[in-house]
């Protein structure tokens, strides 16, 4: 019985196996031959590939041909032997309206050279730029755009095509056009043009800067006290549009920018000094003495401090403090800044009752 059921089991696993031959030689001729031509159309492309790159490589080893050579060759095999080579593209060219420029009067639009748009100026490039686009460099300008007649052509104040003058200023260094109704200049210290008239002006080495001679024989001179920003509005003040102004303390600050710091701060915001005279500034802090006087601290309130002077720079110990301000003893000043509170509250009364009882 055993061997019986050792044939039996042989049986049945042959039987297996030739089912197996059988479902094998059951397969689709059609997707057989379907494969077998994918394969055919994978291996020349493939073979494509290679020759490709390796005609790429031994034009890359060719000492004979120039860059440009290369380039041209390379661009012949990648584009499939097409020798036509697109144009680069064109500037694009703005509506009348939007490439109005606000700022100069001219009858061309400039090409920005860093992104090859078009624009009225290079402060309109710079206002209407998005957010981290770089500045304009005013000297790299090669190319404009008449406004009468739309032709792109090399930077120049006549058109070559209507014959329209640009500017009635023209610098060639600074491509600037512009009216001369603000008298533009062109300073070959200063590197770039100005306004106001040549005559009126001076160059001062030291600031590095053009000074009206109204001024000039009495302005503070820094090294290059100009090259710095506007404390205000950070923008640089040497090649910036607005005029600058000096400070009594020698400091220099935009000229707007001035008129509305004085609207609520009288003192440098570099240094905190008075930006006004002490003879301008005497009625005012005879006034704040006065408004001291009538309405004196509070026992609880108040404090025994030394003070700092910003206008004189002396210090001075054991003043009463107010929340009006604390006057200088040497200058009459208020412009002061505490440095230590030495009391408060009853110590500071009895401090301020023992120091007028010593000095009566």
């Amino acid at each position: 019985m055993s061997g019986e059921g050792y044939m039996q089991d042989d049986i049945e696993m042959a039987d297996s196996d030739d089912e197996l031959d059988e479902e094998e030689g059951t397969n689709d001729p059609n997707a057989m031959a379907a494969e077998q031509g994918a394969a055919e159309t994978e291996v020349p492309e493939e073979d494509a590939a290679i020759a490709k790159r390796r005609a790429i490589q031994a034009i890359m080893r060719d000492t004979t041909l120039t860059d440009e050579g290369r380039r041209m060759q390379i661009q012949n095999l990648m584009s499939g032997g097409r020798t036509e080579v697109a144009a680069p593209p064109a500037p694009v060219i703005p509506d009348q309206e939007s490439s109005t420029c606000v700022h100069y009067e001219r009858n061309c639009n400039v090409v920005a050279p860093c992104c090859n748009r078009v624009f009225g100026c290079r402060v309109c490039h710079d206002e209407l730029s998005s957010t981290g686009h770089q500045p304009m460099n005013r000297f790299s300008i090669r190319e404009v755009v008449c406004k009468k007649c739309t032709t792109r052509q090399p930077a120049s104040n006549l058109c070559i095509s209507c014959n329209a003058v640009f500017g009635e200023y023209h610098c060639g260094i600074c491509n600037l056009w512009m009216a001369r109704s603000k008298k533009p200049f062109h300073c070959n210290e200063c590197g770039f043009c100005r306004v106001g008239g040549v005559e009126s002006f001076r160059h001062c080495r030291e600031c590095c800067m053009c000074i009206s001679i109204n001024v000039f024989h009495t302005h503070n001179c820094f090294k290059d006290k100009y090259k710095n920003n506007c404390p205000v509005c950070r923008e640089d003040m040497f090649s910036s549009r607005q005029s600058p102004q000096d400070l009594p303390c020698g400091h220099a600050i935009h000229a707007h920018c001035f008129r509305k710091l004085a609207g609520f701060d009288y003192r440098c915001p570099i240094c905190k000094k008075t930006v006004v005279s002490q003879q301008s500034m005497a009625a005012a802090w005879e006034a704040r003495a006065r408004d001291i006087a009538e309405q004196p601290m509070p026992p609880d309130l108040q404090r025994i401090v030394d003070i700092m002077c910003n206008d004189c720079e002396v210090k001075s110990s054991r003043r009463n403090w107010h929340f009006l301000g604390v006057q200088c003893p040497g200058c009459n000043s208020f412009n002061t800044v505490v440095e230590q509170v030495l009391s408060s509250g009853n110590q500071a009364e009895t401090a301020q009752a023992e120091g007028a009882g010593g000095s009566a």
